[in-house]
């Protein structure tokens, strides 16, 4: 009875998340989209439930967007390099405890709530990871890449 019960919820969870991959994009998600980044290319869209995820080209840029389902922009992120990076984020990182550590990527958030935020990534080796987030003064706010 009980392997019938996984079963059952494994498949309705399985079909749930079907659902929710094919859920049409809102005319008022991609006209806001459309309206903010006018000369984006190669823009595929990905529903993730709470909002919806266009990743796209810009100029030579790869970047996300999410919207609410109300087409109200949340937050953009862009791919950057270390060297791209703002003086003042760079030199937060090398005063920070992981300065040690390989750079593996780093990434723009520029967020409707929270401005303009570095993510940075480090690893020491493969199971030794951070996501480091910086603000654009440089100032580390987390070790782990929640916010």
């Amino acid at each position: 009875m009980l392997q019938k019960w996984m079963f059952s919820f494994v498949f309705f969870l399985a079909v749930a998340s079907a659902d929710a991959q094919f859920r049409k994009i809102p005319a008022v998600v991609t006209d806001a989209f459309k309206a903010k980044y006018a000369n984006a290319s190669g823009v595929e869209w990905k529903d993730k439930l709470s909002s919806f995820e266009a990743d796209f080209t810009s100029g030579n840029k790869e970047m996300k967007a999410f919207f609410s389902s109300k087409g109200e922009w949340l937050k953009t992120e862009t791919k950057h390099t270390y060297n791209s990076l703002p003086v003042e984020v760079k030199d937060g990182f090398k005063k920070s405890k992981y300065a040690d550590l390989g750079v593996t990527d780093v990434t723009q958030i520029d967020d409707k709530d929270k401005g303009v935020l570095y993510k940075v990534i480090v690893k020491k080796n493969e199971y030794n990871k951070r996501n480091l987030v910086f603000t654009k003064a440089g100032q580390l706010t987390s070790d782990n890449g929640s916010f």
